[in-house]
């Protein structure tokens, strides 16, 4: 991880888990509670301590670089189309600035 806001800046630094790295090679994008079958740690060997997460791959001149991942602490609150639009918005954003 390189880039945090919010309360997870524990993450910097921390290297991602193979379930995730799988998902963000196939350009999968992911979006799941916790209590939900698909759910994947995003951090390699750490269990999950947030609720819910969404995940976008970022794309630069057709090969992927990162993600843009959103995650949720609150177990009440479903993560929905607004989370889906917000975070393929900013992976796009993000895939166009890298290729000027």
């Amino acid at each position: 991880f390189i880039a945090v806001s919010g309360g997870m800046k524990n993450l910097i630094g921390k290297s991602i888990s193979p379930e995730l790295e799988e998902k963000i090679e196939k350009r999968q994008m992911v979006m799941y509670a916790k209590e939900e079958r698909g759910f994947i740690p995003i951090v390699a060997g750490e269990e999950a301590d947030y609720a819910g997460e969404a995940i976008a791959p970022i794309i630069c001149e057709g090969d992927v670089i990162g993600a843009v991942i959103l995650l949720s602490q609150d177990p009440k609150k479903k993560m929905g189309e607004v989370e889906q639009k917000l975070i393929q918005s900013a992976s796009g954003f993000l895939g166009r600035q890298m290729e000027q």
